[in-house]
């Protein structure tokens, strides 16, 4: 999540991960190959002027002085969502690529990181951590808040959603934000200077949108529910469903994956997660849990560009709901196979691993 720019000593790029590399499994044909006491305060007593945005359109909405109550259950939960499917280290930190899955270096989880070698030029995930001097020991909890939902930096500028995924956890419920925000700030000040965030005029982000009332507890009465809402908060759909130039999805290519993502140290094409014979009809519950633990389809190694090292902390019950939640999406066929070679697809119209097979 990305929020604010690191030379103003940004806030949290968010819960969320080595920018747009995020839910890419890729291995083969799998999916290869992520406030109890809270009541949002209502924007009466502004802190701050950000309604003043540069040249990108969007408005942002002022904001306020909520702070949220430091608990042990939000402190416990914020540290599960924020290590697991948030994967909020995978893009706020340098990674150890020399380990499977890429964890994040010990020590230095949350101190921003340069996302220009991944393909973003100019983009930084900043330090999230609670230094004063060179990460988010300055910020409110209200700048993490809009950030990490509404796409909007602490000084009013614009998130890119291809290097934040915040239209995904627009749908966070407040406890579930307040408590990743409360672990946020337990975590280790790290000293690390980055080098300025790059704005520009182009960025679109038809999602970056305020949020002015209440968002609840999700409904997780059936694992389908349950699992359609943690889908929402691993962002998943934003590797696997591929968009348009305006950031809106394909029409009947939802979860059909075939995002091909290339950087200087691995290249992956997001895999077909509809129960479709082209995607991962062939897994069952076990063989999901197991490949999610492992980063392996078997003997193949799935790309740590899919964040299974953080997924692959959730809880076994957790996992079950994503895949009970898959399992009800509509089978859509898209042959995507990292095993191919990048071909054009005549499906959806794109350059993607195994695109000629379609």
């Amino acid at each position: 999540m990305e929020i604010g720019n690191v030379s103003d000593r940004r806030c949290s790029t968010g819960v969320l991960r080595r920018a747009a590399m995020v839910s890419a499994l890729a291995a083969a044909n799998f999916f290869v190959g992520a406030c109890r006491s809270y009541l949002p305060v209502p924007p009466d007593k502004p802190i701050q002027d950000s309604s003043r945005v540069p040249s990108f359109g969007a408005k942002t909405r002022p904001l306020t002085n909520r702070n949220f109550e430091r608990t042990a259950e939000r402190l416990a939960r914020g540290q599960y969502l924020a290590n697991g499917l948030g994967a909020c280290f995978e893009c706020h930190g340098p990674s150890d690529l020399k380990h499977p899955g890429w964890p994040p270096i010990r020590g230095k989880e949350g101190s921003g990181f340069d996302l220009t070698p991944w393909g973003y030029p100019g983009q930084v995930a900043p330090n999230i951590t609670p230094d004063h001097a060179t990460g988010a020991g300055n910020w409110t909890d209200d700048m993490l808040a809009r950030a990490i939902r509404e796409g909007a930096g602490h000084d009013g500028h614009l998130l890119d959603p291809q290097a934040m995924p915040y239209e995904f956890y627009r749908s966070m419920s407040d406890e579930d934000l307040a408590s990743i925000i409360v672990y946020l700030r337990s975590i280790p000040p790290v000293r690390n200077a980055l080098p300025p965030y790059a704005t520009h005029n182009k960025i679109v982000a038809p999602n970056a949108i305020p949020l002015f009332a209440p968002i609840p507890a999700p409904d997780l009465s059936t694992p389908v529910k349950r699992g359609a809402y943690f889908v929402q908060l691993g962002a998943c759909q934003w590797c696997h469903t591929l968009r348009d130039e305006n950031r809106r999805p394909l029409p009947g290519l939802e979860f059909a994956g075939g995002d091909l993502i290339v950087n200087h140290y691995d290249q992956a094409s997001s895999a077909n997660l509809t129960p479709d014979a082209s995607g991962i009809s062939y897994y069952d519950e076990a063989q999901f849990l197991k490949t999610i633990r492992t980063g392996k389809v078997g003997a193949r190694k799935i790309s740590p560009m899919m964040p299974w090292e953080y997924f692959g902390q959730a809880t076994d019950d957790d996992l079950k709901a994503i895949f009970a939640y898959l399992r009800t999406l509509t089978p859509i066929h898209h042959r995507v196979d990292n095993t191919e070679p990048v071909a054009y697809c005549r499906i959806c119209r794109r350059r993607h691993a195994g695109g000629a097979l379609n």
